[in-house]
């Protein structure tokens, strides 16, 4: 059963287009009416549907701002527009604002309609899935380097507006060249997933943490009052990996080290503040892992910090 929402006023076309898709012998579509914009909203964000069929020119709303709307209630639903005019580049606007599909009222039969539905439907997965591999690493589930900066271009704004310093953490594994190296690259990447899932339980939900590539891992910490919040974060994750990892019939035991800096004590671009992370987490490494290590800006002390017991 496909779920439609016929957003859609004129009470003749609404007829009109449930009796074409009435036809349709293939799939059966369970098909809710709004007559206006403002239901089809409130429908949206109670209920699930797998299509809108959306009219542009609505009581309460007219043109693209129509789709906008619908889009922002409810991302994930494809959209195909039912327009009164055959107008090709208000259909190619549409497109670009988000609908899968722009149809005229009144050209095309049952076959027509059902077809661009389910087709709006497939075309939408489609774009979720090339959205989901442009965006999250495969092996581990977590964000990738791309959506990592983004979301610190959001964090280091929040920080700023809201007067609160944010923590940029890198992390590098102690010792998984060694894995790859004598158990196979298949137990490493089991490895892998493990150290992602350990990382998650180490910080707050709020926190956001990726992997940048490889071996390498980092972290965004917002709402910290400074250094001391951190530590006890990164203090978590270096016991967590240090502790050993049961992989089928293999333990193995790994470290972390991890270089941290502040923003905006450490007030840089993204690209800058990522390489002071970058080089205090190999002042870590070359101190003998198992470490946290703070970016010390001018004019402050640098810190090194071993594992607490």
């Amino acid at each position: 059963m496909i779920k439609v929402l016929l957003v859609e006023d004129n009470p003749v076309d609404a007829q009109l287009t449930q009796d074409l898709l009435a036809e349709w012998a293939h799939d059966q579509f369970d098909i809710s009416h709004a007559p206006i914009l403002a239901e089809g909203l409130t429908r949206l964000s109670r209920d699930r549907f797998d299509v809108v069929l959306l009219d542009l020119s609505l009581p309460d709303t007219h043109g693209l701002s129509t789709v906008t709307q619908v889009l922002a209630t409810s991302p994930g639903v494809p959209v195909v527009v039912l327009s009164g005019h055959d107008d090709h580049p208000l259909a190619l606007q549409a497109l670009q604002h988000g609908a899968q599909d722009y149809l005229v009222k009144g050209q095309g039969g049952a076959d027509f309609l059902a077809r661009s539905i389910l087709y709006a439907i497939e075309r939408k997965r489609a774009q979720e899935r090339l959205t989901y591999l442009a965006q999250y690493d495969q092996l581990t589930g977590m964000i990738n380097r791309t959506l990592f900066r983004d979301r610190l271009v959001h964090a280091m704004a929040r920080s700023k507006r809201k007067d609160q310093p944010l923590a940029i953490m890198l992390l590098d594994l102690d010792r998984f060249k060694a894995v790859n190296d004598t158990l196979g690259h298949d137990v490493g990447d089991q490895l892998l997933k493990v150290v992602a899932a350990r990382l998650t339980e180490c910080v707050r939900e709020v926190d956001t943490v990726a992997r940048m590539g490889g071996d390498e891992f980092t972290a965004i910490l917002e709402g910290i009052s400074g250094e001391a919040d951190v530590a006890v974060v990164a203090n978590r994750i270096v016991e967590s990996i240090g502790t050993p990892f049961e992989l089928g019939p293999h333990r193995v035991s790994i470290g972390a080290s991890i270089g941290i800096t502040l923003y905006p004590l450490d007030n840089q671009d993204i690209d800058e503040l990522l390489r002071h992370a970058d080089k205090a987490m190999y002042a870590a490494k070359q101190q003998g892992g198992s470490r946290f290590q703070f970016h010390s800006p001018a004019g402050h002390q640098p810190s090194s910090h071993p594992i607490q017991g």
